[in-house]
């Protein structure tokens, strides 16, 4: 019996090897359950039918913790088996509006957060990109590079929105190649998308962002990145220093772990218990306090 880490997505490998190494949890590439093993699974909405059907089989004789990295207009949360997979075991997330919105909608507890913590490389390059920004396209992406290029035809301006540095040493080569990194959110309603912010940081990018509808959230990473309401505007003044990368995790860090790895053992002892019996994992797990939900500045 072990607690183990399984990835079903390559953005959220580097996530999983820092976590496997700070907590000295199996990084797990053989997927083969064992009775009473507890699986941390980032990217669950990936695989969700593959990981309900295993544990079928298996009659539920180990658990999962899902690491929900899906906001709510996702269209995983149409996914039936992605919804059961969350209903039947354990949920964190990494931000504070999707939880309630689980909650009021399908009947879903997040037990407590998580954040998305990020190798730190100390890599001396040439920034020859002023601009970056990596993420999924839609208009409003598409109209602020049009914007950008046309407002600075000096600066060099790079925006992959087809999803090319989907590897991690990709991404990590292009930011640490890179001056300015953007977050502009994929959705409305958007939480606060640490994931995108956490890495740059991590790589010693300046990030410029929207603000998101996470005032909490909004609030904690004022110290680590500039929020603006014009995204082209803002790229033309100066940037006032910021906090460091390992700042921001060491903040994190305490805001976030004890909970969250209290959950963990929790859920660990109880499939221990429960190893003879039908009963499920959730049963005596707390649920965050209201302290703990003031963390939705996590990634």
């Amino acid at each position: 019996m072990s607690i183990k880490i399984i990835t079903a997505h390559p953005i959220f490998n580097e996530n999983a090897v820092v976590m496997s190494q700070k907590y000295k949890w199996t990084l797990e590439k053989d997927f083969d359950p064992k009775p009473n093993d507890l699986y941390i699974v980032f990217g669950g909405h990936e695989i969700s039918h593959q990981l309900l059907d295993v544990q079928y089989r298996s009659k539920s004789s180990f658990g999962y913790i899902i690491l929900n990295s899906e906001q709510t207009n996702s269209q995983f949360f149409k996914n039936k088996y992605y919804l059961k997979l969350m209903k039947t075991n354990v949920v964190c997330d990494y931000n504070a509006i999707t939880p309630e919105w689980l909650r009021t909608n399908h009947d879903i507890r997040v037990f407590s957060y998580f954040y998305f913590e990020f190798m730190k490389f100390n890599v001396e390059t040439k920034r020859e990109y002023d601009i970056v920004f990596v993420g999924s396209a839609n208009d409003k992406r598409t109209a602020v590079y049009k914007q950008l290029k046309e407002t600075y035809p000096h600066l060099n301006i790079y925006f992959d929105l087809a999803w090319q540095h989907t590897a991690p040493e990709k991404l990590t080569d292009l930011l640490h190649k890179s001056k300015i990194v953007l977050n502009m959110p994929y959705y409305k309603d958007n939480a606060l998308e640490t994931h995108r912010i956490n890495k740059a940081l991590s790589c010693d990018c300046q990030v410029i962002s929207l603000r998101s509808c996470d005032e909490d959230a909004n609030k904690f990473y004022e110290d680590y990145l500039t929020f603006t309401d014009d995204i082209v505007s803002q790229v033309g003044k100066e940037l006032e220093p910021k906090k460091p990368y390992e700042d921001l995790v060491r903040a994190l860090s305490q805001k976030i772990n004890p909970h969250f790895l209290f959950v963990i053992d929790q859920v660990h002892k109880k499939l221990i218990s429960l190893s003879s019996t039908n009963g499920t994992p959730t049963e005596t797990i707390q649920e965050p306090t209201a302290a703990d939900s003031d963390i939705s500045s996590n990634s």
